[in-house]
């Protein structure tokens, strides 16, 4: 069998240090704390170590500020990982999420893709060594998942339905198709606004309440593919209170949630809200107490005419509406398609 040079090397930096341990100290070796003791990576690969050529180690310190992610990627050695400071969440292609903090030591996945994102308020650094063979590359760019999930009981058939043909009196100003968002990018390829069939049905009465006191609807999103609720997240670690987890998809991605507001029917103009849309502040809450008594009046008049007609608002964004049963439906990753 022929011998790994990489082993070999480490055998012998090892003897030497224990040899000049020894030296210094005689017999009272300092006491010493595992760290990390494994033959698998945190997923569970088998760890084997590159047997090409020659052999190298690579430490390098990374440091990721709060609110930043890696992005996703995978490696092509080995890494040991041991986070010096601050704290990381971990998520990996197969669906699991590990939390990680100062102290704590991890084989890092090889060739399952993972993304690390920093929710804390002090950078996290990381000291990384890698255990390179030959052309070996330390750090590959993977792309984000792209299947969304399969959840128990969302067995409801899909039955969307195109807003402006179903109800063409709403006025449609979806953002997500230009760079008025706050992504700043479009992310649709074309202002569409789907709704499962009974949530159709429910905003176009909804709609019939308000225009009988002089407002009409607007609508600023409903159905969004999954790969943009996962575009979402990866992008804003910070901004995760407003936003869906894409493990568990959203209630967009199911197409039984709609964002709305409102426009005077006589003038045609919007009408003033106490925030903008996807305000993330306290301002975007359905319940805030602030801003001109105009535009909560407004927020109410809208609250009001939507859950006469089965749906719920989310508790953080005033334009947001949930309709009844939608864990029913499936999370859907169908792009949204030009007319």
């Amino acid at each position: 069998m022929t011998a790994n040079p990489l082993l070999a090397t480490t055998a012998r930096w090892l003897g030497l240090l224990l040899v000049f341990a020894a030296t210094a100290v005689g017999a009272a070796y300092p006491s010493a704390q595992a760290v990390l003791e494994t033959d698998k990576t945190i997923v569970g690969e088998p760890l084997r170590y590159p047997d090409q050529g020659p052999a190298k180690v690579s430490a390098v310190i990374v440091e990721i500020p709060p609110g930043a992610t890696t992005g996703w990627h995978r490696h092509g050695a080995p890494m040991f990982a041991y986070l010096l400071s601050g704290a990381l969440e971990i998520e990996y292609a197969d669906g699991r999420r590990v939390a990680v903090k100062a102290g704590d030591a991890l084989m890092e996945a090889m060739t399952v893709a993972h993304i690390g994102a920093n929710l804390g308020a002090e950078p996290a650094r990381v000291l990384t060594v890698f255990m390179l063979g030959g052309d070996a590359e330390k750090v590959l760019v993977a792309p984000a998942p792209e299947t969304p999930p399969a959840l128990p009981g969302a067995t409801r058939a899909a039955d969307l339905v195109d807003l402006a043909v179903f109800d063409p009196r709403l006025k449609l100003d979806i953002r997500y198709a230009t760079a008025d968002n706050f992504m700043a990018v479009a992310m649709y390829p074309a202002a569409r606004a789907w709704l499962q069939r009974p949530a159709a049905e429910a905003l176009r009465r909804a709609h019939d309440r308000l225009r009988a006191q002089g407002y009409g609807l607007i609508v600023l999103d409903a159905y969004r593919p999954w790969q943009v609720t996962r575009t979402m997240w990866d992008r804003f670690p910070k901004d995760r209170a407003y936003l869906a987890d894409p493990l568990q998809g959203s209630r967009h991605n199911r197409g039984a949630a709609v964002d709305v507001s409102l426009y005077d029917a006589n003038t045609g103009a919007a009408v003033a809200m106490p925030s903008r849309y996807d305000d993330f502040s306290e301002r975007a809450s359905p319940d805030y107490a602030g801003g001109a008594p105009a535009e909560r009046a407004a927020r109410d008049r809208l609250r009001a005419a939507m859950e006469a007609e089965g749906f719920t608002v989310y508790p953080n964004e005033w334009w947001h509406f949930d309709y009844r049963d939608w864990q029913s439906y499936p999370v859907s990753n169908q792009p949204l398609t030009r007319p």
